[in-house]
């Protein structure tokens, strides 16, 4: 989600509590901050995007980071509302980042939840980052009282509900003409309409990307991406390169290109894909000795380029990550 959805969550959470909205009441201003507080691992960004999005969702989001940070905040609003006891602060702020990282595991992207024991991001792959709906819905509850803040409510579990049910409804169409010839079927929340779901169809020599509109019978397969040999995956796949694109994302394609004796290796992030182009890469450039002679992640376009240091291993500490950048 985003910033200004996760900060008016923080609102309505505070007035389903029974707290005030308002500024002034010490519990609604704790869920709030708390509400929003995960995504400051934004500060990453300051190191670039690889440091950033490497470790964006990650321990901020986690359940130790969220009781770590709940603390902190309680500490920060003691001066403001010193009368109101820090357990009580505690306790509103961790509320508030407990929504924050429930509705991340929401998108596709997901939020490394048990983090450091477990590394993986946890995801329902349901809502898209910013889904107008779910905001207006939500904006809706805070505002009106009575009749119209139940209607908005009602309106809320419904819109989720209808989403699980689509979801549910383009997994089933899509069982049954492709289950036979795929290994894996992947069902996202597509980036270019709130009705359009995107998948891939991962089969043994190839993966299929495509778009299934819940109101349109047929499927629109997007682009076919055929697998190289498993040997040289292996290979590609222990470079810094490789285990950060394994970590950064649980659905990606490695392409090969030949030119001029260099061997280039394209990660592709086929999670989100928008305007005929996928939004997320990694290249990893080989010469014929096999030595690595550049690598770098290309998130939000192939030309945004941000070098990956292959001195530093991609499970190493964050500090060691940041040096490394």
């Amino acid at each position: 989600m985003d910033p200004l959805t996760h900060g008016v969550i923080g609102i309505a959470l505070a007035k389903a509590t029974g707290n005030e909205v308002s500024i002034a009441d010490a519990a609604t201003a704790a869920v709030v901050v708390g509400a929003v507080f995960p995504d400051i691992d934004i500060v990453f960004q300051k190191w670039g995007d690889y440091v950033y999005l490497k470790n964006h969702r990650g321990i901020t989001h986690s359940v130790l980071g969220l009781v770590t940070s709940s603390v902190f905040i309680a500490f920060l609003l003691n001066f403001f509302y010193p009368g109101y006891g820090l357990l009580n602060l505690a306790f509103w702020a961790l509320l508030g980042g407990i929504s924050h990282t429930f509705f991340d595991i929401f998108n596709s992207y997901g939020a490394k939840l048990l983090w450091p024991f477990i590394n993986k991001k946890f995801s329902l792959s349901l809502l898209t980052i910013f889904d107008p709906i779910f905001l207006i819905s939500i904006l809706g509850y805070i505002f009106t009282t009575g009749k119209f803040q139940n209607a908005f409510i009602i309106g809320f579990m419904v819109y989720l509900l209808f989403r699980v049910a689509m979801r549910l409804c383009v997994f089933k169409h899509l069982k049954k003409n492709f289950g036979k010839t795929s290994e894996k079927i992947s069902l996202l929340p597509s980036m270019t309409g709130l009705f359009r779901w995107h998948f891939i169809l991962e089969k043994k020599e190839s993966s299929i990307v495509g778009e299934k509109n819940i109101f349109k019978k047929n499927v629109k397969l997007i682009k076919k991406l055929y697998k190289i040999q498993d040997d040289i995956l292996e290979k590609v796949s222990k470079s810094n390169v490789g285990k950060f694109f394994a970590d950064f994302t649980p659905i990606f394609h490695v392409d090969r290109e030949l030119a001029g004796g260099i061997t280039r290796y394209v990660f592709i992030d086929m999670r989100y894909y928008m305007r005929d182009k996928f939004l997320h890469h990694a290249i990893l450039e080989m010469d014929e000795d096999g030595k690595i002679i550049t690598s770098s992640f290309n998130p939000y376009s192939i030309k945004r380029v941000s070098k990956i240091p292959e001195g530093f291993g991609s499970r190493g500490s964050i500090f060691s990550r940041i040096i490394g950048a």
